[in-house]
């Protein structure tokens, strides 16, 4: 039972849902209206980040317009940057309680590891756009977004928890919804910084 009530607690912090006291109804034990009422709000901050989102891409209009191929990678570079930083999240939220070491640790190690995993991934995706496409400059593109996203998804999962708990908030109010919205706007932002400066 113990393990059962550790891992909802896990689950309950990934979702960015706020407990008033210890002694809280568990997430997935709550009536609905409890359960919504604990969600919502993150959610409501996710909805404002996919209208920030949704800005960035129609600045990007004329580029969409006149390279639609260039859109086929979105869905690709933002979900890959938010599954590096959902790991990383569910890490620190896990682990802060436990871990003394300095920020400048942490953040050194976590960037380094974003930065292997997307150098890992782009490094695959390279030659498989090239050879999909024949287009070495959009290929270059997204191997160095999928590189660039990557070190900064594990930034933002560990720095926006580690502030809130070095605060003393729950660190789940880092997680979830609102980590994953400021990754997704910051992935499309560099992707499209780097179609226009390699002139794809």
């Amino acid at each position: 039972m113990g393990v059962r009530r550790e891992h909802i607690e896990d689950l309950d912090r990934l979702a960015g849902i706020q407990r008033e006291n210890t002694h809280a109804h568990h997430a997935l034990e709550a009536a609905p209206t409890r359960r919504a009422g604990d969600r919502l709000p993150w959610l409501l901050v996710g909805l404002v980040g996919s209208i920030l989102a949704t800005f960035v891409v129609s600045r990007f209009e004329q580029v969409l317009a006149t390279r639609v191929f260039v859109s086929f990678f979105v869905p690709g570079i933002v979900y890959l940057a938010d599954a590096i930083g959902t790991q990383t999240e569910a890490i620190v939220v896990r682990g802060l309680s436990f871990n003394h070491s300095s920020l400048q640790k942490l953040l050194t190690g976590e960037i380094w590891t974003g930065l292997l995993i997307g150098l890992a991934l782009g490094g695959l995706s390279f030659p498989l756009v090239l050879a999909a496409f024949g287009n070495l400059k959009l290929a270059s593109a997204v191997a160095l977004a999928i590189l660039t996203a990557g070190g900064i998804a594990t930034t933002v999962g560990l720095l926006f928890p580690w502030l809130l708990f070095r605060a003393g908030k729950d660190p789940a109010f880092g997680s979830g919804p609102v980590a994953t919205i400021i990754q997704d706007v910051l992935s499309l932002l560099i992707y499209f910084i780097i179609i226009q400066l390699l002139a794809v």
